[in-house]
């Protein structure tokens, strides 16, 4: 008897599962575990029972080593990621090379107050080449930095995450308005402009956080052990208040005025490069 031969079903595609997909997913994991891990870091102090408060020279010497090691060996898996994924391409990684060190550059030239236009070049450098890429351009750019003026201290791994978090939130914004606002571009230049005013503080508030529970400067500004968190916060305003808004109003001044005097013209010299090299911003 001949025998019949059995049509089996062809396979089912499932994109949902693809490996594109499964490796976006895999490098989002890995850029959340980086921010939750930089979370920690500046937060743990807070809950512990006892905390020996001195000045800022000696907060988080013993831990911060420890913070250092492991931010640069997940940021380095992330760009292997984004690498292996296709994320990064070798256009995109000289590119983004070429930023870290531009931006690492600008940060010599201090303005009053210590403000620069580093924090310009990690802003439009996010807004344009999207979160992740934006994520590893701020925390590669001050790692550099720190090579170019000696920026070497317990503060440094902390500075990384912020500056991380500045181009990671320049990039959500980046995704959010491009299309919106392409017709728009005096208002997108306005909006991008209030954004980094906004971060010009930011980025000083939470700074302040690395060293703030580890120092006494007086009943009213200082955190204790034990404090709840209605209490923390007011003593954490009035700490920012007498000690470093005055300073973060200059780098917010300086990122308003470096967004609206080149903004536009570097905005749209990085956006040809994207587009000329197909960098993908997903």
């Amino acid at each position: 008897m001949a025998s019949r031969a059995v049509a089996l079903p062809a396979p089912v595609n499932a994109p949902w599962v693809s490996r594109p997909r499964i490796a976006r997913l895999i490098s989002t994991l890995m850029l959340a575990a980086i921010s939750l891990f930089g979370i920690a870091a500046f937060l743990y102090p807070f809950l512990l029972s006892t905390v020996k408060q001195g000045d800022e020279g000696i907060a988080r010497a013993q831990d911060a080593p420890l913070i250092f090691g492991l931010v640069l060996s997940m940021a380095l898996v992330l760009f292997v990621m984004e690498l292996t994924r296709h994320g990064v391409n070798a256009k995109s990684a000289s590119i983004l090379a070429v930023l870290m060190v531009a931006a690492a550059a600008l940060r010599i030239p201090t303005l009053p107050a210590g403000a620069s236009a580093f924090y310009f070049l990690v802003i439009v450098g996010g807004y344009v080449f999207g979160a992740r890429l934006g994520f590893l351009l701020g925390a590669g750019a001050l790692f550099v930095s720190a090579f170019a003026i000696g920026g070497f201290g317990p503060w440094l791994p902390f500075q990384v995450f912020a500056a991380g978090w500045l181009g990671l939130s320049s990039g959500w914004l980046g995704t959010f308005l491009q299309q919106r606002l392409q017709e728009h571009r005096g208002v997108e230049l306005i909006v991008l402009a209030t954004f980094a005013a906004l971060w010009g503080f930011l980025f000083g508030a939470i700074m302040n956080l690395w060293f703030w529970p580890f120092v006494a400067q007086g009943d009213s500004i200082s955190w204790q052990p034990g404090m709840g968190l209605s209490d923390a916060l007011r003593h954490y305003w009035a700490f920012y208040l007498l000690t470093s808004a005055g300073w973060d109003a200059w780098r917010a001044i300086a990122n308003v005025a470096f967004v609206l005097v080149a903004g536009r013209p570097t905005i749209d010299i990085l956006v040809r490069y994207r587009d000329r090299f197909q960098i993908r911003l997903v």
